[in-house]
């Protein structure tokens, strides 16, 4: 039988990327008794497990009581990584899992955005031509996958899904029920000041491509969690703000208009799978926890696919 992992986390954020992870990350960051790591995202279970749980510590502040880890990995929810969830559910199993859905075909779409500007790791120039030669963007808007095994995996009175909506337009709501689960004190959100509005992650451009090589030699060289550390969170942030610019980029409607027809009718039933699904969970927590944000949900997602 594994041994509970004493490094921690006690907070997972574990996707779905592109759905307000990176603000939501920031706002539990900003809590005095919330130590968000030395790393937004260490992957240690997905692609760094190997890595030993010595080093997963090290990118946190040692512990101490009332002091809750905060490990924000969307790689979590990566269809290429199948057994990140249950490895994190076995060494973490008091862990909190938040899980954040957005409607699935713009989470999609942002998801190619962000690899094709910002990273430049996406060489397509359509989303018709990305979703041909990879599953990472549609694998991760399907959560009917996910939430299925994270229902089954995790509590109930240790998981919570939130939609997109209220992630960016509720954040009293939001903070009082992840408050509720982990037993942090709510005072500290209701300060405007712990705000993370400058967080909200738009897709960007690196200005030249030395400072994106500059970026991508650091990532690699293991050096970024002392450059984070001794730079700060918010001066990092900063900084890459002067270091990008915003991208003007396709809408929904002009993205899926490069998509075949079989690829259409894939997403298609994608956008219905994911919808119930995500409508299901959240029925149900809305009932257990006193939350009226499945309508959200309806709202984000109506059924029958509108595009636009």
């Amino acid at each position: 039988m594994a041994v509970p992992l004493q490094t921690g986390p006690d907070i997972v954020l574990a996707g779905a990327a592109r759905s307000g992870t990176s603000f939501l990350a920031s706002l539990l960051g900003s809590h005095p008794d919330v130590d968000p790591g030395a790393v937004k995202e260490p992957n240690y279970f997905s692609r760094e497990h190997a890595r030993g749980p010595e080093w997963y510590d090290r990118l946190f502040e040692p512990r101490r009581p009332g002091l809750l880890r905060l490990d924000a990995s969307m790689s979590y929810t990566f269809t290429h990584f199948p057994d990140a969830l249950p490895t994190l559910v076995r060494e973490a199993p008091d862990a909190v899992v938040v899980y954040a859905v957005r409607h699935p075909l713009r989470r999609l779409l942002s998801h190619y955005h962000l690899h094709r500007e910002y990273f430049r790791n996406e060489q397509a120039t359509t989303l018709g031509g990305a979703l041909s030669s990879s599953e990472v963007y549609v694998g991760a808007s399907d959560y009917h996958l996910w939430l299925q095994r994270l229902t089954t995996l995790v509590d109930p009175d240790r998981l919570l899904v939130v939609p997109f909506p209220v992630v960016t337009g509720r954040r009293d709501e939001l903070t009082a029920a992840v408050c509720r689960l982990t037993g942090l004190d709510p005072e500290p959100f209701r300060d405007p000041g712990a705000a993370a509005e400058d967080h909200r992650n738009q897709v960007v451009q690196f200005r030249n491509t030395g400072v994106r090589r500059a970026r991508r030699l650091v990532r690699r060289s293991g050096l970024y969690p002392a450059v984070r550390r001794s730079l700060g969170r918010d001066r990092l942030r900063r900084l890459r703000s002067w270091a990008t610019r915003p991208v003007t980029t396709e809408s929904l409607d002009e993205a899926l208009a490069t998509c075949s027809p079989a690829q259409l009718d894939r997403l298609q039933e994608l956008y219905e799978r994911a919808r119930v699904a995500a409508a299901e969970v959240l029925a149900a927590q809305d009932e257990r926890l006193g939350l009226s944000w499945s309508g959200t949900w309806a709202a984000e997602c109506p059924t029958g696919l509108r595009r636009s």
